[in-house]
């Protein structure tokens, strides 16, 4: 199957009313996981690194490895640069072959993000790949304050301004952005608390598939209820980390003295799979390659 850009799977998503799962990778046995989990359920799904997850593997590296495992799949995959924190990286990506690129400016002020975004946008599609953009500040939910009840601080997480996201999306011509509506990166200290309503006038008013990220730890109700009010992208990452390292910290207490290095990897790479298996169905794309 080709590789394709997150163009086209997100129209296809909001058409069917499901969302694509992007998950970050940064080596061979993660990528693998990916694409067998997403080629055993039949899904579409992104393949994402960030710039840190790039400089580790080699831009280059990463694109042709993706590449050579979709040659054997019959799903359509694309290839994500997730939060590109600026123009220079974001044409490196585009050398490097990538399908699709994200470009974060949600901390710099609203006509600094338009800018740039702009200017991303058309070098990008010159090339004939996808942007996302980002509005408001998506945290990380380790900074929240813990409590039951408690919900994350709209100075934390930078609330989503839906005139805002009007702007970006008429004045940036991106494909599709990510707005924070009260999620966070990394592990929840409690249940995360989206702004549904808030999502529902942002989508209404722009119509323009979202992406939710901080998809770690999102109840399963949550994640769907977004679906259906335009998120066609969701993100994980945190949840195939904490996985591949407490299944491969238990490979190598259990065998302490093996030095197949393949051996040991095998059941964090599996563990991987069954994550990013449940996560798709949680997305609600299986059967939809």
């Amino acid at each position: 199957m080709p590789i394709v850009t997150t163009n086209e799977l997100l129209i296809k998503a909001r058409e069917g009313n499901y969302a694509v799962a992007a998950f970050n990778t940064n080596n061979l046995e993660y990528t693998q996981a990916i694409v067998q989990a997403a080629s055993e359920l039949h899904a579409p799904v992104i393949v994402a690194a960030t710039e840190y997850e790039l400089h580790y593997m080699g831009g280059y590296a990463f694109v042709a490895m993706v590449k050579a495992i979709a040659r054997d799949v019959k799903i359509p995959i694309a290839i994500h640069l997730d939060h590109g924190p600026s123009y220079e990286e974001v044409i490196r990506c585009l050398r490097y072959g990538m399908t699709s690129v994200m470009y974060d400016g949600s901390l710099l002020p609203l006509e600094q993000n338009i800018a740039n975004t702009r200017k991303i946008v058309e070098a990008a599609h010159a090339c004939g790949v996808t942007v996302e953009g980002e509005i408001g500040v998506i945290g990380q939910a380790a900074d929240a304050h813990e409590g039951e009840g408690a919900a994350i601080d709209a100075d934390l997480v930078g609330l989503a301004d839906p005139d805002e996201c009007v702007q970006f999306v008429q004045e940036t011509k991106v494909d599709s952005f990510a707005a924070a509506i009260g999620n966070a990166h990394g592990l929840y200290k409690r249940k995360p608390e989206l702004h549904f309503e808030l999502l529902d006038e942002i989508y209404g008013r722009t119509n323009t598939p979202l992406v939710l990220h901080g998809g770690t730890g999102i109840p399963t109700e949550d994640v769907q209820k977004a679906i259906t009010k335009g998120v066609a992208k969701i993100n994980f990452s945190t949840v195939m980390r904490k996985g591949v390292i407490e299944a491969l910290r238990a490979s190598l207490d259990a065998n302490p003295n093996e030095l197949n290095y393949m051996k040991l990897l095998a059941p964090a790479t599996q563990r991987m799979v069954d994550i990013a298996k449940e996560h798709i169905i949680m997305c609600m794309s299986e059967g939809k390659a």
